[in-house]
């Protein structure tokens, strides 16, 4: 075979390889969700003149087209390999592996949304808070705190002084030192519940409360968490475990956004995409837990993110009421519909990752 003949022979092949692939994927069908990276894929744009002038539909059909591209997630595992592998990137899309661990690495500090999130706290303060409340916060650090391997992380001296300087009204209650990366999920960017006694007992304490709960630890179910999504490598699965006693079993939470009540663990929840809800049920706006356990007058409001889904639980043998504000799902100028702020003790707990990046916040 001459070379004209073997290059014509490639020539075709590959523009055979391409027609054949176009064929396959416009036969496809249109995949809804990614459930690996937990979101839904961008579907076929609609077609308007509106649409094709100002740009839209060609933006949407680009994304349409990756997002339903034919053994998507095969080459999204294939450009992770590459890139870490053979190029030597230390992250992928800023995911990384540390000791088997996938981490994000949260950098740089955005001070603009420290400033919004204390903006928010403010006026959460001077509309429903007075004298009456023991106002305190926490910063709850992500994983990337905790890894010194020439990665980049947010200055958390910093951080943790603009809020300071912005809740000079609030006392501030520092766990980072209780913590360490195995605190963490190895998939996922949440924290383990089973570390969290040591976090919660300091957190009461600081409030004057002291308890001497002891737990029984259940494991419920493997699940492989966010990142593994994010970055397509196997790494291997975590397991979620919930700490629970006779107090939690006792207590009721009712949920405000269907009028029900359910329990401190969501077991519904085990089947869900994320399994992280079997704390709290998850993504809510506004929680009740009623601890008949307690017959003291002591009630708690907490404004949390999913974080706390897990540390609230470890909070309740203090209180007799427990009153979870997720602020971004519900507006702060309604609160005073649901609640009553008065003589109550008030924590915010947030992540460093809502804190970074706090324009869900409403």
């Amino acid at each position: 075979m001459t070379d004209k003949v073997k290059n014509i022979f490639i020539t075709f092949s590959f523009i055979a390889l391409i027609i054949l692939i176009l064929f396959i994927n416009i036969i496809k069908k249109s995949t809804i969700v990614s459930l690996s990276e937990r979101r839904k894929l961008q579907q076929f744009p609609k077609f308007t003149v509106e649409t094709l002038f100002n740009g839209k539909f060609f933006k949407d059909f680009d994304t349409y087209t990756m997002d339903q591209f034919v053994n998507r997630e095969e080459f999204r595992k294939l450009k992770a390999k590459v890139e870490t592998d053979i190029f030597n990137k230390q992250d992928y899309k800023n995911i990384y592996i540390y000791n088997n661990k996938l981490i994000n690495m949260l950098y740089p500090l955005n001070e603009s949304s420290v400033a919004n999130i204390t903006k928010k706290m403010n006026e959460i303060k001077n509309n429903y808070l007075d004298q009456s409340n023991r106002i305190y916060y926490t910063v709850i650090p992500d994983k990337n705190y905790f890894v010194d391997d020439n990665n980049l992380k947010v200055d958390y001296v910093e951080l943790k002084k603009l809020m300071k300087d912005n809740l000079n009204w609030a006392e501030y209650i520092e766990i980072c030192d209780l913590l360490d990366l195995d605190s963490y999920y190895t998939t996922d960017s949440h924290w383990k519940q089973e570390k969290l006694p040591n976090v919660a007992n300091r957190i009461l304490q600081c409030m004057d409360i002291y308890i001497s709960t002891k737990y029984d630890k259940k494991e419920i179910i493997d699940f492989k968490g966010v990142y593994s999504g994010q970055f397509p490598i196997q790494v291997g699965e975590d397991t979620i475990s919930i700490l629970t006693n006779d107090i939690l079993n006792k207590c009721s939470v009712y949920n405000f956004e269907n009028n029900s009540y359910t329990h401190i663990y969501a077991m519904d929840k085990i089947n869900s995409n994320d399994k992280y809800d079997i704390y709290l049920s998850g993504a809510t706006p506004l929680l009740m837990i009623e601890n008949p356990s307690n017959n003291s007058s002591k009630e708690l409001v907490v404004f949390r993110d999913s974080f706390a889904s897990s540390l609230i639980p470890l909070l309740v043998e203090g209180y007799s009421n427990i009153t979870v504000i997720d602020t971004r799902y519900i507006s702060p100028k309604v609160l005073d519909r649901y609640v009553n702020f008065e003589g109550k003790d008030i924590l915010f707990a947030y992540s460093t990752m809502l804190i970074n990046n706090s324009s869900s916040i409403k």
